[in-house]
């Protein structure tokens, strides 16, 4: 029964701003709340003079009005009716037109019970998005204009009201000020319950590879000694028979070395984010020192390096595997770019610092972006399909992002964004 009560009033608090349908849901129970507590007013507010007899007919059909609102908005969720922002506000606005019928029948904006309408600043705040937000805002205040303007005043507030000209500045302050901090509650629990769900979503990445690292390591260490001892009878029997020129020899053991490297490929790909030796380098220097690297096996192809941005350009990264995962982008480059130049951006900006490989190849393909992230993902006829896991599973661990994206004039580009290195951490090492 409990549970079945805090439900009632649970609200409707989602990462998704637009999922309105749920909102409704809500609004109409509060409204069943709002009408069983008019028609509890109704007895005191005749008792103490502030509701004519004459009026109560009036005032019973306001309530019976949005009863029956109520009803059939009812009736079109539960056959599974959906609701957009622009009904939302609708039927927001019809709420707060209907209490302010109710009010102005007994005594407008003096009536005590005005404060409701404040209520109603806060739920259009929390529920209502951008300029639906601001305009339910301004309908409210407008209200808040006519119940001065055109009201009845009852025998029980005659001789106790407040003058206009504090009464309604009054009221304007506490209405924007109900309409600002529940605005900016509601935007910093979106925001809140949006970084949430990201990290979650990061734990859950992470959580993957620590798996196929468990996987890879019971493989390789199951798989390796099997594979040397096939190598070393197959190369014993060709030597013993002369068959080092036979081509099914040859092709068996080619195919045995490729599996030797898949399981080498494999057991360097995990990485374990608490097993990381994170340092603050020198982005500049470290991209240098590879490029040089790759640059002597690959003589033919040039290697240019761009620099963005104010130095130094630092980030928090393990140096030894952010320097394999540059390698195996620049070589994937130089395959995809069919050995034409690859270039190297090392961009600093205010949130991030960003390192770009770039080629003049057939850009990323689609099967690459739809898995990336997952191994043995490859176009390649002698691929492996781990590099790009590898470089993946890298901006995962230390919590930085890896973008594929297309060159407009031709090409391919991948970005890998770290995060920003504190001042306290850019300090220490200057």
């Amino acid at each position: 029964m409990l549970a079945t009560f805090r439900s009632f009033f649970a609200p409707p608090i989602s990462a998704d701003p637009e999922e309105s349908t749920g909102k409704l849901v809500w609004v109409v129970r509060l409204r069943w709340l709002a009408i069983a507590a008019q028609c509890a007013t109704i007895v005191p507010a005749l008792e103490f003079g502030l509701l004519e007899p004459r009026l109560l007919p009036h005032f019973a059909s306001v309530i019976i009005l949005l009863a029956t609102m109520n009803i059939v908005t009812w009736a079109a969720l539960r056959r599974g009716a959906s609701a957009t922002p622009g009904r939302l506000l609708f039927q927001l606005s019809c709420d707060i037109a209907a209490l302010s019928g109710m009010l102005a029948l007994t005594g407008g904006a003096w009536n005590p019970m005005v404060p409701i309408l404040f209520v109603h600043t806060g739920l259009g705040a929390l529920l209502l998005e951008g300029k639906r937000s601001l305009f339910f805002f301004g309908l409210l205040i407008g209200c808040l204009l006519l119940l001065q303007a055109f009201s009845n005043i009852p025998p029980g507030l005659e001789g106790s009201l407040i003058p206009k000209r504090i009464l309604f500045p009054a009221q304007l302050v506490v209405a924007g000020v109900f309409w600002i901090l529940t605005a900016w509650l509601s935007r910093t629990l979106s925001a809140m319950t949006a970084h949430f769900t990201f990290l979650r979503e990061q734990k859950t990445g992470i959580d993957r590879l620590r798996a196929v690292g468990a996987l890879a390591a019971g493989l390789s260490h199951e798989l390796a000694t099997p594979l040397n001892t096939a190598q070393l009878k197959l190369a014993r029997l060709g030597r013993t028979h002369a068959l080092e020129s036979d081509a099914d020899l040859k092709t068996a053991a080619e195919a045995l070395e490729h599996c030797r490297d898949v399981l080498r490929h494999m057991a360097g790909a995990p990485l374990h984010p608490d097993r990381l030796l994170l340092e603050v380098v020198d982005v500049d220097e470290i991209v240098s020192q590879v490029c040089a690297g790759v640059q002597l096996e690959h003589e033919d192809v040039g290697i240019h390096i761009h620099t963005h941005g104010p130095a130094p350009r630092r980030a928090v990264i393990p140096p030894v595997a952010f320097s394999q995962a540059l390698m195996n982008l620049i070589d994937n480059a130089i395959e995809s770019g069919g050995n034409t130049d690859v270039e190297v951006i090392i961009d600093k900006h205010e949130g991030h610092t960003e390192v770009a490989v770039l080629d003049r190849g057939g850009g990323w393909p689609d099967v690459v972006r739809r898995h990336l992230g997952e191994p043995f993902v490859t176009t390649k006829a002698d691929g492996v399909g781990l590099g790009l896991y590898f470089v993946h599973s890298l901006a995962a661990a230390v919590g930085a992002e890896l973008l594929l994206e297309d060159r407009s004039e031709g090409g391919a580009v991948a970005r890998i964004r770290f995060p920003r290195v504190s001042a306290v951490l850019e300090a220490g090492v200057q």
